[in-house]
């Protein structure tokens, strides 16, 4: 397996190497890069990767282990668990309606549109089969002339054909859905976490490599429960900032 790791992975110095890297696989394992089975490099390559000596590796490597994403196997080497831990994470509860009509305005740019294969978390959404073909549409939210997100919308084929280059260039795919598909939404379902930009982000929303950005994932479903829409977005954080509002049930 080859790891994909982009330019200065392990940039916070103030943070052990070990935490980072652990980190880092983490993430991959639960994004679906690194799929269950799929077997590592050995401690001497992984440390030629990430550019430090074999200590924090043994370290990363230990910690996932007894996390329970990665096993190690005598003689044959590390591999990913088959059953990786889920992620974990608090759920407060409000409207879509809040969701569509507290968004930030701005001009939406569109960027590529394109055909990939499905990674593990794009196909356990969609209920289809991982490596199958999905859609995977790339835009850019501009805010007062500088780039505010970077967009990954994902889809099923079938639906992104039936969108126009004009609606991706002037609407949230949510009010695409509703007003143009006439798909009614139901769920809206986010994840958040604090990241830091790789060399792509970067050169989207023109910043530097490893500046802070706040990752966010949202999963759309129709009212009958039908998978609909996900999406990657990359803000940028020295422009974004995220409110939540909870209310206490009587």
């Amino acid at each position: 397996m080859n790891l994909r790791i982009t330019q200065n992975p392990l940039s916070d110095h103030f943070v052990p190497y070990y935490h980072q890297i652990a980190n880092l696989i983490r993430r991959k394992i639960w994004e679906g890069e690194f799929p269950p089975g799929a077997k590592f490099p050995n401690e001497v390559e992984l440390a030629d990767i990430f550019g430090v000596s074999r200590a924090p590796v043994r370290r990363a490597l230990a910690l996932l282990e007894a996390d329970g994403f990665l096993t190690r196997q005598r003689g044959r080497g590390t591999f990913v668990a088959d059953s990786p831990p889920p992620l974990r994470f608090p759920v407060p509860i409000g409207l879509i309606e809040d969701y569509v009509t507290t968004g930030i305005q701005g001009m939406l740019a569109l960027l590529s549109s394109e055909r990939v294969p499905a990674s593990r978390a794009t196909a356990e959404f969609f209920r289809i089969s991982g490596g199958d073909d999905i859609a995977l549409i790339r835009r850019l939210r501009i805010v007062d002339g500088i780039p505010y997100s970077y967009i990954m919308n994902y889809l099923p084929v079938a639906v992104a054909e039936r969108i126009s280059k004009e609606d991706l260039n002037s609407k949230t795919m949510v009010e695409i859905f509703e007003k143009r598909l006439g798909f009614p939404v139901r769920e809206v379902r986010q994840v958040i976490e604090a990241r830091t930009a790789d060399s792509e982000i970067a050169a989207q929303l023109s910043t530097g490599t490893a500046s802070p950005v706040m990752y966010v994932e949202t999963f759309v479903q129709s009212r009958e429960g039908i998978p609909l829409g996900f999406s990657r977005t990359c803000h940028r954080g020295d422009r974004y900032k995220y409110m939540v509002e909870l209310t206490l049930q009587a």
